[in-house]
Parts: structure tokens; C-alpha cells; sequence
């Protein structure tokens, strides 16, 4: 099947839809669960408490609000509680249905998943060896189902190998659901392309994730290639998060994406002096004090699709 480019007359559009990824860069509350990080340990010498929750959980909250999507993937949320309240600092905007998985004992933070559409259904597949877990939610958008894997893979600084186990793991699960409607999307700490060291290796080749030619199509080829990164330290750019889409999302049938509404949501606040990610300061003189300034590490990305008239 090859992809179709040319969009569908609105007439056909039935329901359009926003689906984004933010990784929310370690959002924890202020009590004690046992896997905090030691920078999050809560009333400790770092200076994280609930003063500085509160202004976490309203800056990312600003962020969320702005981008306005119909369905977001959050990487980094500690437990279900925080993920309450951030959904309810949302106020008027709050979602109607959330997703947090049951996390392995003594595991820092999870993936999670805010949706305006009914969570019909959820299945948490555990790798060996790992933290994190590879999250298939089934969504009811209109009258049609949509598949959704959410996941955040081992970071840059683990072998390839790490990243390895989740991007074969995952294609196995694609393999089953051929015929449905899919969107992957997570931090997945891999380049849209295989570099040097065959960082993306996982990515590319085994989860087939690649071009209008490849099995599965990654958003980012909708980008110039100077605007695809959603996360910068000093002058390295790079594609760690990602929405890749099965080829039943170009078909003109149920659910489609809408080409080219690819996009990376950096708001002027989201910036600092450098044009990098404004992220949540913690100092690196003294103590290592919290701030109570910044959002994230990462910029969010987003993508549109649409239901299709029956």
C-alpha cells in the first residue's frame, strides 16, 4: 500500500482531531514514594516541596492548555495522583479520561495519557529487564476504534541494546494489528535516522519506522530537516520524541492524518536566552536548589487527523 498525499475534501471530514507527546521532565509529587530521584526527594536539601509542585504542575498546565489537544502522551509522571492534579489544573480544559499504568515496584516515573476520547481499553506488556512498559490504549474517536502505543525508551546514555528490546518487542505487537488504525508515539531517546554508534538502529531497522517507503511512516519526514528536533542542550538538536503512524492512516478510510500537519509547539515562554527548551531549573552552584522556574527539557509535538464520513 502506498501512501495517498493529497488531503480529503473537508465535506468527508467528519471529526478532526489533535493527538500530541510532551515529556513533562520529571514530574513528582511532594511525598514520599521510595524511587524518587535524589534532586525530587521531597523537604530535602534540594528544595523540592509542595510550593515547588504547585508551580511545576502550573507551568506545564500553561503549556498543555495552549496546545489544546484532543488526546496527549505524557513521559515522566511519577504516579496517578500528580497526574490528577495537572489534569485538574487545567481547569475548563481538564480531560474527561486518564490513563496511568501500574507501575513496577520502586520505577521513578511512567508514561501517561490524557484523552478526550473514551478509553475503551488498556494492556501494559512488560519487557524483561526494563522499567518501563510498552502501553497499548484503545481509543473510540467517533465511530471508529484507534490503536495508541505510548512508551518511553531507555535514554541516550544506555546501549543501543536497551532501545533494542522495546523497538523489537513493539514491532511484534504491530505485526498483529495490521489491519488497525495505529499512532506510536513516546520519547523513544532514538533519531529519526540511524547515526553514528547505530543510535536509532532500533528505530529504524527494527521497529521499520522510517519514510513514505518504509512500513511504518515517522511524522518527522513531514519537516523541513532543520525544523526536526523537539529537544536541544547548547547546539545538539535532536528527534528524541515521535508520532509514527501505520499506512491505515493514508488508506481514506475511517481515520486519516492529515499530511503535513506535522508540528513542534514552542510557544515564546517556552524558550530561554539560548532558543533552547526552557526546562524546569534546578541550580548547579551550592545545594543544587529548585528554582520554581521553567517547564520541560522537551518540546511537545503534534499531529492532526480526522475521521471519515461512513
Amino acid at each position: 500500500m502506498r501512501f495517498l498525499w493529497l488531503l480529503c475534501p473537508l465535506v468527508l471530514g467528519a471529526l478532526e482531531f489533535k493527538v500530541a507527546n510532551y515529556n513533562v521532565e520529571n514530574l513528582f509529587d511532594a511525598s514520599v514514594q521510595g524511587g524518587e530521584y535524589q534532586e525530587y526527594i521531597p523537604n530535602a536539601k534540594h528544595g523540592w516541596n509542595e510550593a515547588m509542585l504547585r508551580i511545576k504542575i502550573a507551568n506545564l498546565a500553561r503549556v498543555i492548555r495552549d496546545i489544546d489537544a484532543d488526546v496527549i502522551a505524557l513521559e515522566e509522571v511519577e504516579n496517578q495522583a500528580v497526574l490528577e492534579r495537572l489534569n485538574a489544573a487545567l481547569g475548563d480544559k481538564a480531560y474527561a479520561f486518564v490513563f496511568y499504568p501500574k507501575k513496577k515496584e520502586r520505577v521513578s516515573v511512567e508514561t501517561a495519557l490524557l484523552s478526550r476520547f473514551a478509553i475503551e481499553k488498556t494492556q501494559t506488556f512488560w519487557l524483561p529487564d526494563q522499567a518501563r512498559g510498552i502501553h497499548k490504549l484503545s481509543l473510540r474517536v467517533g465511530a471508529y476504534p484507534l490503536t495508541l502505543y505510548v512508551s518511553h525508551w531507555p535514554a541516550y546514555k544506555e546501549k543501543e541494546d536497551e532501545r533494542l528490546v522495546y523497538a523489537k518487542t513493539l514491532h511484534n505487537l504491530l505485526e498483529q494489528d495490521k489491519n488497525a488504525e495505529v499512532i506510536v508515539m513516546g520519547d523513544l531517546n532514538s533519531p529519526y535516522q540511524e547515526r553514528k554508534g547505530h543510535w536509532g538502529m532500533g528505530l529504524s531497522t527494527f521497529l521499520k519506522a522510517g519514510d513514505k517507503n518504509a512500513p511504518l511512516y515517522n511524522l518527522w519526514y513531514d519537516l523541513p530537516q532543520n525544523a526536526r528536533y523537539s529537544h536541544s542542550y547548547g547546539k545538539e538538536k535532536e528527534t528524541l520524541d515521535h508520532i509514527i503512524v501505520s499506512k491505515t492512516l493514508f488508506d481514506r478510510q475511517k481515520i486519516e492524518y492529515v499530511p503535513f500537519s506535522m508540528r513542534v509547539f514552542i510557544a515564546p515562554y517556552m524558550l530561554d536566552e539560548k532558543g533552547n527548551p526552557n526546562r524546569w531549573q534546578i541550580s548547579d552552584r551550592g545545594r543544587g536548589q529548585h528554582l520554581g522556574i521553567g517547564y520541560s527539557d522537551h518540546f511537545p509535538i503534534t499531529a492532526i487527523f480526522h475521521t471519515l464520513k461512513e
